[in-house]
Parts: structure tokens; sequence; C-alpha cells
């Protein structure tokens, strides 16, 4: 069985047997010489109570608790006790399990239990519910999570392949290797980035293959500085994540720039990964790249806030003819 059936099988027995106990525990026997735990009546008073209880969590509960209709929902819970304790009085009478003048207390004890256990079935349906709700949100965040990294790779290689073409154009000799980093790339994009966490060392070697096509690239034209730390001990980190922020420096911080230059600073402090990316632009131009222009930024802030809410800080601001981005995470 598996396991979330196997739990929501043991969560239900709990139920029952809670449902069953409490009457046989609470109501008092005729007496301590001779308990009447099987007697009729306190047996089809138990059933009621089985009964009630799962009325309660999959009709009551969901159809005017859960609709904000509290006062439809208590008066029919109360209307339920009521009916079960006066059907246990004409048993009680039927069998004589107890004296004409014990009735009273009992009527009493077994309207409180009635509603004990009715309110126990509300409980439960509150926590199943939650975690019902919880199960859903977890798959959404999953499937969110799925699309917004299949976005990454299309407009990652959408970028990259425009560096090969330029290339080939030139009929440059360094296409070749250019080629040979892409496919160190792509074997990263196909087999790696499918997991949910990977080493930062892979991620590390992976951005510095991406550096080292923009630098077959573009060669002496600009000016690249990559400055890495790389952990003492392992940490693990969300594949991809931090490519966008370099991509941007280098898909806007060259062109009509003059002396083009990209600072890219990736250091590890404690559990706080943060890194600092600037490059050079042209305050007087207002070029569009490609049409699909902003995605990787986008998609990047989204999928922080899913993965490192309140564990992240990102900014990206223009300061003269520089513009500055940095990114810190608390990697666990």
């Amino acid at each position: 069985m598996p396991p979330k059936k196997l739990s929501y099988v043991l969560w239900h027995l709990v139920m029952l047997i809670f449902a069953l106990g409490v009457p046989l525990v609470v109501l008092p026997a005729k007496s301590e010489a001779q308990p009447d735990y099987f007697n009729p009546a306190r047996i089809i008073f138990t059933l009621l109570h089985i009964g009630a209880f799962y009325v309660n969590v999959y009709y009551l509960f969901p159809r005017f608790l859960l609709k904000a209709q509290a006062w439809a929902y208590l008066w029919r819970v109360l209307a339920i006790s009521a009916s079960i304790m006066l059907l246990q009085v004409a048993l009680e009478l039927m069998y004589s399990t107890h004296s004409v003048y014990a009735l009273p207390s009992i009527i009493i004890l077994k309207f409180f239990v009635s509603v004990m256990i009715i309110g126990t079935g509300t409980g439960y349906a509150y926590i199943e519910k939650m975690i019902r709700d919880q199960r859903l949100q977890q798959e959404q965040l999953k499937t969110e999570l799925s699309f917004l990294r299949s976005q990454v790779s299309p407009h990652f290689m959408f970028n990259t392949l425009n560096s090969m073409v330029a290339l080939a154009r030139k009929r440059s000799d360094k296409l070749e290797p250019a080629l040979i980093e892409l496919s160190n790339l792509m074997h990263y994009m196909l087999y790696e980035s499918d997991q949910e966490k990977v080493s930062l060392s892979k991620e590390i070697t992976y951005l510095q293959s991406y550096i080292d096509l923009q630098t077959l690239r573009f060669g002496h034209q600009v000016q690249i500085i990559f400055s890495m730390q790389r952990p003492p001990e392992e940490r693990f980190i969300e594949p991809m994540l931090l490519i966008p922020l370099i991509e941007n420096a280098f898909k806007h911080g060259i062109g009509l720039i003059e002396d083009p230059e990209i600072n890219i600073e990736l250091k590890l402090d404690g559990n706080c990964l943060s890194l600092e990316v600037r490059n050079k632009y042209n305050l007087y131009t207002q070029e569009v790249k490609d049409k699909v222009a902003g995605i990787g930024l986008t998609n990047l802030v989204r999928r922080l806030k899913l993965l490192y809410p309140e564990r992240h800080e990102i900014v990206a601001e223009k300061n003269g003819h520089w513009f500055n981005a940095s990114l810190k995470i608390q990697l666990q």
C-alpha cells in the first residue's frame, strides 16, 4: 500500500478507536462489579456516534462550515447530538441499564459526549483539509517551477546560438572550440538541470564554460573579469539560477559601448552566496536585443520567490555608465 494511503487508513483507525473508546470509558457502567460495556444500548450508541462523526466530516463540514454558514452548521450538530441522546435514553429505559433517578445526569453526560465526538470530527476535517491544501500547493509549486525551468533552457539557447552565428559569419577559427563549449553547456542543461538541486561546484563550472564561450566570441573586444570562490565544503543550489544575471550582462553590456567591460564576482560567506555582476551600458541608446527580452530576469525573480522565500535579495540599478546587479541567497 502506498505511504499516503497507509497514513490515511491509519488516521481513520485512530478516529474510530477514539469514537468507540470515549463512550465506553466516559459513560458509567451499571456497576463496577458488572460493567456493561457490551450491552446493546452502548453498542448502538457507539455506532450512532461513528455515523455522526462521518456525516459531520464529509457532509456538514464541507456543506456549511466551509461556506461560512456557521449557525446552520451549529444547530445541525446540536440537533444530531440531541437526537442521539434521546434515542439513547429510550434504549436505556428499554434495557433498564440505569435507574430512573440517574437518568438526568446520564442524559447530560450523553449529550456532552455526543457534542464532543462530533466536534472531534470537525477538528479532523480541518486537519484533513489543511493536509489536502498543502499537498495541492506543493503540486502547484512543482508544476510552476517545472514550467519556469523549461523556459530557461530555450531562452538561454536562443541567446547562445547568436554567438555561434556571429562566429560563423566571421568564418572564425574559434567556431570549433566554441561549439565544444556549447556542447558542454548543453550536456549540463540536459543531464544536470533536471535535478532539484546541483552542487555549487557544478554550477560554477557551468558558468565558467559560458564565460569561456563568450570570450571566444568577443575576444579582446570586451574586458571580462570573472572572480569566483569555490566553496570549501559542498553546497547545493537550484540549477541554472545564477546564469540569468551573467547572460544579461553579456546581452546588454556589449554593442555601441566604448571600452565594454563586464565584472563578475561570485563568493560564498558561510551559507550566504552572493553574485555581483557589473557591466557598462550606453546611456544614449534604447537598444532592443530580441523579442523575448526580459524573460530571463523575470523568470529568475519568480523562481527566487518560490525557492528561497525570505532568504534572497536581488537588486538591479544603474549608476552612471554602469549597470549593477547583485544577488544574495541564504543556502541551507
